[in-house]
This record gives structure tokens, C-alpha cells and sequence, in this order.
């Protein structure tokens, strides 16, 4: 999926541990030696080298990892994770925490993805999910995205363009459009996708349309409030719902 979405744009035209240093003011990217300590944040630095229509996203970018207590216990376990976006960047667990923690996930958390141009913000993910994948030992399929607003959009971007991602969970907002036309969550069948929505949100006409194209795939949890991310309890049966829809 990834090499067809490059082939698209060339056709188009707690603690956090930092694994980053500098050397004459330039900052190094975090070698894969570095030490990912158990149920802690570490910050890494990794670089994405785009070629063709790529090339537009290439450069530094940053984001935050949490190993759940466990992982290094067994060297041939997969492990499912979640993908975070916000709006302004500098995302983090929030509300999610507690049930992260609880059922062992890995957590990555993108820091350049905002909102504003596309171009760090695809280059954000794509940098970190490849960087990742050489880091950490993630489940096939048992990958699931999530952020809130501008970033709920940024999350149906990157199911679309990475393979192996079995659910998300849109917050606030509905799919994104890159500018180069690709659309969010089109042409691709995740086993869940689930949405949170305040009842007062202006988005919540978005529920309406991903109908039109989901129809009964997409799973909606609704709370009291406005435009915000979900609450602990909103946010915590969405992702036992997704959650419930992965591999084992």
C-alpha cells in the first residue's frame, strides 16, 4: 500500500527518556541500539527519505514510544499498538492511558503531525512507522490509529497508506484528503472503525457521511459534550470495540 501510495504522489507531481543527541548542533538520529525501557516514554529521532513524489516528506522527525511492562520477558511475542495523532501536535496517552497500560499495548505518538500542511504530518508517520517496525516487535493487523480533530483526519490518512493496520478510531472529526486527492479510509476494508462524537459537535454531520460508505462497519460512541477528545470512559469502549476485533 505504501509503495502504491509513493506511486500516486509521483504521478501527482511520565518520564520521557530522549534517545536523541547532537553533535555540532545537528541532532542525530536515535540509533536502534537504544535502550526502550519497560512501562516509560522514550523519545526517538528518525529521518524519512522520500524519492519521486515522495521526496516532499523527507526529513527529521520525532515521536514518543511506550513499552508495556512485559515486553522483553518474551523474544517471540507480537505486540498490538496504537498509533496517536493531535491536532497540535505533541501527541500523548491522555485519556487513553489507563487502557493502554492495562491491556499491554505499544504506544506511538507523533510529534510533528498537526494540523496545517500535510506534508510533516505524512512525513511524521511515515518516518515513525518505519522506524518502528525495526525497533519493536509489532502484531500484524493488530495495529490501530487514532487521534482527535485534525488529527482523527491525519489517522484515516495513514491506515490508507501503511499495510498491516486493523482498526481505528476517529475523534471529533471524519476522513482527510491529501492534496494530491487520496482520501481517507477509501479502498481499503479495516476490520473496525469505530468514531467518538460530542452530542453538541459541529462535526457530527461527519457520522452521516462515513455512512454512506461504511454503512454498519462503522461503530459510533457518542457523549455529552462539544468538539473534544472522548472522555475516559467514551474513549475506553471504543477501544475494547476495536480492540475485540483484532487477532488474537
Amino acid at each position: 500500500m505504501i509503495r502504491r501510495f509513493l506511486l500516486c504522489l509521483a504521478a501527482a507531481g511520565f518520564t520521557t527518556l530522549s534517545a536523541a543527541t547532537k553533535t555540532n548542533g545537528v541532532e542525530k538520529i536515535s540509533p536502534l541500539t537504544v535502550t526502550l525501557k519497560e512501562n516509560a516514554e522514550t523519545r526517538i529521532t528518525c529521518e524519512y527519505r522520500g524519492e519521486g513524489g515522495a521526496t516532499k516528506y523527507s526529513g527529521i522527525y520525532h515521536y514518543k514510544i511506550w513499552i508495556p511492562q512485559g515486553y522483553g520477558a518474551d523474544s517471540k511475542k507480537n505486540w498490538k499498538s496504537l498509533f496517536i495523532a493531535s491536532p497540535g501536535g505533541n501527541a500523548n496517552m491522555g485519556f487513553m492511558a489507563r487502557w493502554i497500560k492495562a491491556h499491554g499495548y505499544i504506544a506511538i505518538m507523533l510529534e510533528e503531525s498537526k494540523n496545517g500542511p500535510w506534508d510533516p504530518t505524512v512525513g511524521n508517520f511515515l518516518a515513525a512507522h518505519n522506524d518502528v517496525l525495526k525497533r519493536v516487535r509489532l502484531m500484524p493487523y493488530g495495529k490501530v490509529c487514532t487521534g482527535f480533530s485534525g488529527g482523527a483526519r491525519a489517522s484515516s490518512i495513514f491506515v490508507t497508506i501503511a499495510p498491516g493496520f486493523g482498526g481505528i478510531i476517529l475523534q471529533g472529526a471524519g476522513v482527510g484528503v491529501l492534496d494530491n486527492g487520496i482520501y481517507g479510509l477509501r479502498g481499503i476494508q479495516l476490520p473496525a472503525v469505530a468514531m467518538t462524537m460530542g452530542t453538541t459537535d459541529s462535526n457530527r454531520p461527519e457520522i452521516a457521511k462515513l455512512r454512506e460508505t461504511l454503512e454498519d462497519r462503522l461503530e459510533v460512541f457518542d457523549f455529552v459534550g462539544g468538539h473534544a477528545w472522548a472522555p475516559q470512559e467514551t474513549i475506553e469502549k471504543a477501544l475494547d470495540f476495536v480492540d475485540s476485533c483484532l487477532p488474537k
